[in-house]
């Protein structure tokens, strides 16, 4: 049988009658912060969330690529002092700040910085990937953007750009963007090309493809706000914004994008959508959603699922995940997740830039940006249990139900049906057998069903009739009192 635990995807039923989701909030780390400010170009925030923690499949090490901003009291909007920092754990929870000399700070010969100014300018959004089977030589890929105008005279990307250009406007224009690189030891980094053909705004996770083959990008851009969702005060008043999709067969020539998620009628009308994640797992995807409350001017985590990357589903009603503190706290103002999900121990972790304070002043009349302040830290959920089906009444009185549809050819016969479920106090999980057209199948009603009581991740379903289908296309009713239904599958 799979290790796989079951999980519920978009797809996965037609009718729902009495029910609503269940979010299972996330286990903040007792050691948060796991980082504070502790060298000057980090002074306002280690991380601000903005890149990629992983296990290296190399050395075991968990290892980071984060942006850090340095404090600076003569701060304007769109002069964050932002570096790409190279940060190790042994364990995920004790950090380290490996120094190089890859670049130097002033009174510091020795830093944690990979990619300080003179090789291209501030950085945002370090999206990393290791494959040593594919690239033995070099096997630490990056996409990160780089904004070469920034305190480069010339405009410069060492490696890719030769001719210096005077221009400002010009600089910008034809050098600020998506760069690729490359690394044998994920400290000295190779660029490899940019910027690439890629139009986006300054929020991008490049992801390889769930299936291995080529990338997947989600980026922000924006769209026209909706009825009583322009708010003065908000860097980006007027717009509302969404998340979109590209793809890549190599990295390099990207398709067009498409719009993956907006705002819908379960959200705030102040509601945007910052991020989506994007972590393969099982037969669909899972998407750590960072949701922007602009009226707020706060962010926080919710979860999304799908099954193909273009239709996302959101349960509702809508609640964060991993919710905001209290204001002054790290992540009381925003919490801006890293690239990907990190599984270790049968926990999935995600690591995030927790910040004390607002995106901007909710008392100016004109539209503002705030400086980043925070520390870095870690929360998890237990696999395969991160939302779940119950019934909207609660209780043990009114029973809910969900129905599957039809099955494609092969999906049932011969299979069983695991469940991953929790019951609470008498609560049960019932499971029935119907043709298409709502007919029960003899011996698979829901009186013919062993009902589940108790916690498991893998229950195999009975029935008087047996314990695998009996055929194919054939839909499954569960009916739920008291209890959880986090998936299903059919093995």
């Amino acid at each position: 049988m799979s290790d796989t635990t079951p999980m519920i995807f978009a797809d996965d039923f037609i009718e729902h009658h009495n029910v609503a989701w269940r979010i299972e909030q996330a286990v903040e780390d007792p050691n948060n912060p796991l980082l504070v400010p502790e060298y000057p170009w980090e002074s306002a925030c280690p991380t601000s969330g903005h890149g990629t923690v992983l296990i290296d499949p190399i050395d075991g090490k968990f290892k980071a690529w984060l942006v850090s901003i340095e404090e600076d009291v003569n701060y304007k909007r769109g002069q964050i002092h932002m570096r790409l920092c190279h940060f190790e754990s042994d364990d995920g929870v004790n950090w380290r700040r490996p120094m190089h000399d890859v670049t130097t700070y002033p009174e510091h010969d020795k830093t944690n910085i990979v990619f300080g100014y003179d090789t291209g300018g501030r950085s945002t959004y370090a999206s990393v990937h290791i494959d040593p089977d594919a690239n033995p030589d070099e096997p630490y890929e990056m996409f990160c953007y780089r904004d070469p105008m920034w305190q480069n005279p010339g405009f410069l990307v060492p490696g890719l750009h030769d001719e210096p250009i005077d221009d400002p406007a010009v600089g910008y224009a034809t050098r600020y963007g998506l760069y690729r690189y490359r690394s044998r030891d994920g400290i000295h980094w190779r660029p490899v090309e940019g910027p690439i053909k890629f139009k986006s705004g300054d929020t991008l996770n490049v992801h390889r493809a769930a299936d291995g083959d080529g990338y997947v990008a989600h980026h922000k851009d924006g769209m026209p706000a909706f009825p009583g969702g322009f708010y003065a005060y908000d860097v980006g008043a007027g717009e509302c914004r969404v998340n979109l999709r590209k793809t890549s067969p190599d990295g390099t020539n990207w398709s067009e994008s498409r719009v993956i998620m907006t705002p819908d009628y379960f959200d705030h009308q102040g509601d945007q959508i910052m991020e989506v994640g994007h972590f393969p797992y099982g037969r669909g995807i899972i998407g750590l959603t960072a949701i922007y409350h602009a009226w707020s001017q706060r962010m926080d985590l919710q979860w999304a699922t799908s099954t193909d990357g273009i239709k996302w589903w959101r349960p509702s009603p809508r609640q964060a995940c991993l919710p905001n503190g209290m204001l002054g706290d790290d992540g009381g103002g925003m919490i801006w997740p890293t690239r990907t999900l990190v599984e270790h121990d049968g926990r999935w972790y995600i690591y995030y830039g927790a910040l004390d304070g607002l995106h901007g002043d909710l008392y100016l009349n004109y539209d503002n940006c705030l400086l980043l302040h925070g520390g870095f830290c870690r929360a998890s959920w237990e696999v395969g249990r991160l939302w779940s089906a119950m019934q909207a009444s609660g209780g043990r009185q009114m029973e809910g139900y969900l129905t599957t549809p039809p099955g494609a050819p092969g999906a049932h016969a011969g299979k069983q049906l695991v469940i991953n479920a929790q019951t609470r106090h008498e609560g049960q999980v019932i499971a029935e057998v119907r043709t298409p057209e709502g007919k029960v199948v003899d011996g698979f009603s829901r009186d013919d069903c062993q009902a589940f009581a108790g916690d498991d991740k893998t229950a195999a379903v009975q029935w008087t009739g047996g314990h695998v289908l009996p055929r194919d296309g054939v839909c499954v009713r569960f009916y739920l009192r008291d209890a959880y239904l986090y998936g299903f599958d059919f093995r």
